[in-house]
């Protein structure tokens, strides 16, 4: 993929989604025409959690009556489970072996089960049709198409994803008369003349789940690499090694004794009330759902920034934690009926191509994995797109906890939370680590 730039040598707002569009877009209409309305009426199911005022429903649910305007002869059954009952749902349709013929659904993590449901055979294995079909050439980066694979195969085509953005608000830092970060050693200097200023360079909660998270996701990635990060939260290599004792040294200097009293008893949403949309935070980072809750006048002064590289780390390019997190899967069964299959791939292409996820982005306001799609920022704002941006035209890390057993996060998350409070040293804070995550 190559960015496009403008002529000071960097790059556009617009320039990483609409990039490959030259390429991408002749690849996309050199595809085999769609096929003729089946003779006969055909009825397909179509199982989602976007329902109810759920921001995808309405935009997939006008792709499905384009779609059946165009098929009169067929008509798509839409089965609705909000929110993680669609887990229940699928499982148990796997469980009858009655899969849908197109369903949308999360990663194929072991956390959400379609892993099991994956090798028992019920999904359809998509590895032919997306690397032959010219329709996928350049639509999305090899990161989203691995994570729509397992075992080495494709069972999945990307929907929407998520990313982490880190953010300053550049009116703290010059209601502070301190100067915007731009590397390791500068944004270490910078939250301590924040904390020395009696500024809040922080806004972030250390609980479960926490912002802190994030931020200890980076610090470990930057040091080891997220290959081996995620090894070492899987329990296949050691996590009692010098070098998590440095990523921890790092991370004890950049947050202990720079955050809220408060930080490790409020929860996320609610740093947002009291500290970004207040303007007391100095910086921020989480996922991207949580741009649309920052009021727009404190959106008006952030900055959107790469989070920096650690001195002597293995990570050497700028990665941004991302990840997908809706696929579109095909049922294995329905995809070996001939008379179905060219239909669900159809629809299947049309939700997957870049006018689906231009409205995905635009009108749901969802981060979309698409290459080659020039977003609209009125359309977004101007933070949401310049972070997108930003993580489309990185490589790409994993979340550690994806690797994590339930019970394996259930310890892990309370005791960074009291390491970030200043209990334990580096050396004591990986020492516990250990028995957490060997198998």
């Amino acid at each position: 993929m190559h960015n496009q730039h403008s002529g000071s040598g960097t790059p556009t707002r617009r320039g990483v989604l609409a990039a490959a569009l030259a390429t991408a877009m002749p690849l996309a209409r050199a595809r085999a025409a769609a096929p003729p309305p089946p003779a006969q009426p055909l009825a397909l199911r179509f199982a989602t959690n976007f329902a109810g005022v759920h921001p995808m429903a309405k935009v997939v649910r006008g792709i499905i009556d384009d779609f059946t305007r165009d098929y009169p002869t067929i008509t798509v059954g839409i089965e609705e489970t909000p929110g993680n009952d669609h887990q229940t749902k699928i499982k148990l349709d796997a469980s009858s072996d009655r899969m849908p013929d197109l369903f949308n659904y999360w990663r194929l993590d072991p956390g959400f089960g379609l892993d099991q449901i994956t090798r028992a055979g019920k999904l359809a294995d998509l590895t032919d049709w997306t690397r032959t079909d010219p329709f996928f050439q350049g639509l999305f980066d090899d990161y989203s198409w691995r994570t729509a694979s397992l075992d080495g195969k494709v069972y999945g085509i990307p929907c929407v994803m998520f990313y982490v953005e880190f953010l300053a608000n550049r009116a703290v830092f010059d209601r502070a008369g301190v100067a915007l970060p731009t590397d390791w050693a500068s944004l270490l200097a910078a939250v301590k003349a924040l904390t020395a200023k009696g500024e809040l360079p922080w806004a972030i909660s250390i609980g479960n789940d926490s912002q802190g998270g994030r931020i200890y996701n980076y610090v470990v990635n930057r040091t080891v690499g997220n290959p081996r990060a995620l090894r070492m939260h899987s329990g296949q290599e050691p996590i009692n090694v010098p070098e998590m004792v440095t990523a921890a040294t790092m991370l004890r200097d950049l947050v202990v004794g720079h955050i809220a009293a408060d930080a490790i008893s409020i929860n996320n949403d609610a740093v947002y009330a009291k500290y970004v949309n207040t303007g007391r935070g100095a910086l921020a980072i989480d996922g991207s759902w949580v741009t649309p809750t920052i009021k727009k006048e404190v959106l008006d002064t952030i900055v959107v920034l790469p989070f920096p590289l650690l001195p002597g780390g293995a990570q050497t390019e700028k990665n941004v934690e991302r990840d997908l997190t809706s696929l579109w899967y095909v049922g294995a069964k329905p995809m070996r009926d001939e008379a179905r299959r060219p239909y669900i791939q159809e629809l299947a292409r049309r939700l997957s191509s870049r006018v689906a996820e231009k409205q995905y982005a635009e009108q749901a306001q969802q981060p979309i994995p698409a290459l080659g799609v020039d977003v609209d920022e009125s359309k977004i704002g101007r933070v949401a797109l310049e972070a997108q941006t930003m993580a489309l035209g990185s490589p790409a890390n994993k979340w550690i906890p994806t690797v994590m057993k339930p019970a394996q996060r259930t310890k892990f998350e309370p005791l960074l939370g009291e390491f970030l409070s200043g209990n334990y040293t580096p050396e004591a804070f990986v020492a516990k680590l250990a028995p957490i995550f060997t198998v």
